[in-house]
């Protein structure tokens, strides 16, 4: 008889313990993968170079690139409407504050700061740009972990630059860039 209650109760705390899991109060909004054969809503993607990665769920799926038509997220708040948020730096940012930033985000979703570029990368010297104090996140500012993101570089008076999509020479996809804006690069090779 014991051991039936201890099985039972073993078994309503690890189902309560999954569907705490698979609840996100941060995103709730689903976004839209739309494919040729029809839409898929999901609760994150994220974009690589030969395709997308989506999860639903506590799963995730890999989609090649060639299958999707367009991602839609939801629509941001009024306010937030601009192409681009800007928020001009006071001088104090350096590449070295970093980590406050890193250990911001995996506190609050357990996983790391998705870095694309951290200081000068090629592409940014392709482009003439000087990006030796900056970073750039592979996080969409409309997503959940972007609009977080963002409303702790503005509490923290921290500046960056977010783009939702690509500018040819300027940015390759959406993304946070956190510093000040890049400066060109005065004599190009």
């Amino acid at each position: 008889m014991r051991s039936v209650v201890y099985t039972s109760v073993l078994i309503l705390a690890l189902g309560v313990t999954c569907v705490h899991a698979q609840t996100n109060t941060d995103t709730n909004e689903k976004i839209t993968i739309v494919l040729a054969d029809g839409p898929l809503v999901v609760d994150e993607v994220t974009e690589e170079t030969d395709g997308y990665w989506y999860k639903r769920g506590n799963m995730s799926k890999f989609l090649d690139r060639g299958r999707v038509i367009r991602i839609e997220r939801p629509k941001p708040p009024a306010e937030e409407t601009a192409e681009a948020k800007v928020v001009e730096g006071t001088g104090k940012w350096k590449l070295a504050d970093a980590g406050k930033i890193e250990e911001f985000f995996l506190a609050k979703f357990k996983k790391p700061l998705p870095l694309r570029a951290f200081g000068q990368s090629d592409l940014h010297t392709r482009w003439g740009w000087d990006h030796r104090n900056g970073m750039d996140v592979g996080l969409h500012p409309d997503s959940g972990e972007g609009r977080a993101l963002i409303g702790f570089l503005r509490d923290q008076a921290i500046p960056f630059l977010a783009f939702r999509s690509a500018i040819p020479g300027v940015a390759t996809g959406p993304h946070i860039h956190i510093g000040n804006r890049s400066p060109r690069i005065s004599s190009r090779r």
